[in-house]
């Protein structure tokens, strides 16, 4: 029965000493010990001392980064529960991200006018994919609750541009050859304004990298700028131009304005440079349909003009990101 004692009693221990828990600060020191209890203020702990003495000793949660329990062998699931109740060592999150962007808005009704009108398909799909192709940044601000969830809003703001000039030939009505140039030159932008809930991980025993996620509903404030003129010049007959002055002249500028609901996605992996500071790369999807528009130009006012179809105004967005906490 003694022989039996020493086995068990051995058996238990070195189940303890594989079963310990571990208490993860935010300099990245490991704590080996048997966590008593927790609290929102501290973690009280039992640790085992080089000369074999038990010692009660506490940390304040604002120096947790995470504690794992090994309670039922599941130290990955307690992490993720775990990590959610330490509190950061700072509160606020400044992001700031920037990079190229890619329109979803169909221009393909615009780009087959254009082809109507005389302008080669070659030029009018170079017209339309600049409009698609622009650029875009982002800022936002969160107040974290816990180590992994925050709460803030964001802006974006989305720009995108195209110019061209179009030389048209058509015939009047003596036959005679009548060339017109048009030179179009577009803006398009997009300002999104919302609220944001934040979510983060840092994978890795270093805690070194962050993912960070966020969903931002809001409003979308969208604004085209058109500004078009037109020179119609009669040619004699030969096809040759001999100096004539503009037959015609026309100025056709028009603005295109609306405000939808949107709601934002975004993605963001980052390097700690610092405890504070961190960098990497950023994607984001904003969705918004736009129901109502108002157009203004020189003959022509029209205000919440509802289209045939909802326009849609989302834009997919990729580039750089930093992150600053304080």
């Amino acid at each position: 029965m003694k022989k039996l004692f020493l086995v068990l009693t051995a058996f238990m221990s070195l189940f303890a000493l594989k079963a310990q828990d571990k208490i993860i600060t935010i300099q990245n020191d490991t704590i080996e010990c048997r966590i008593i209890s927790v609290n929102a203020d501290r973690i009280s702990y039992e640790q085992k001392m080089q000369d074999n003495q038990v010692t009660g000793k506490s940390i304040a949660t604002s120096e947790v980064l995470q504690y794992l329990r090994a309670e039922n062998n599941d130290f990955l699931s307690r992490n993720a529960q775990n990590s959610i109740k330490a509190k950061p060592e700072h509160r606020f999150l400044f992001t700031l991200q920037g990079g190229l962007a890619y329109s979803l808005t169909d221009l393909s009704n615009f780009n087959s006018l254009l082809i109507n009108a005389g302008v080669p398909a070659s030029e009018a799909d170079d017209y339309t994919n600049k409009l698609k192709n622009g650029i875009y940044f982002n800022a936002g601000f969160h107040y974290l609750l816990n180590n992994l969830i925050g709460i803030g809003a964001e802006y974006t703001f989305f720009q995108s541009s195209s110019e061209g000039e179009f030389l048209i030939k058509n015939y009047s009505g003596m036959n005679l050859p009548v060339y017109t140039t048009t030179r179009l030159d577009e803006k398009i932008y997009a300002n999104f304004i919302g609220l944001s809930a934040l979510l983060q991980q840092f994978p890795g025993a270093k805690h070194k990298i962050r993912i960070s996620e966020t969903v931002a509903p809001g409003i979308v404030f969208f604004r085209d700028e058109t500004r078009g003129i037109d020179y119609q010049e009669y040619w004699p007959a030969d096809d040759i131009y001999y100096g004539q002055l503009p037959q015609y002249y026309n100025n056709s500028n028009t603005l295109t304005q609306g405000k939808a609901f949107g709601i934002k996605g975004g993605l963001s992996v980052e390097y700690l440079i610092t405890p504070r500071l961190s960098a990497g790369l950023s994607g984001s999807f904003l969705w918004s349909n736009l129901q109502k528009v108002s157009i203004k130009s020189l003959n022509y006012n029209s205000e919440n003009q509802e289209p045939e179809k909802a326009i849609d105004i989302s834009h997919i967005d990729y580039g750089v990101s930093l992150r600053y906490s304080f």
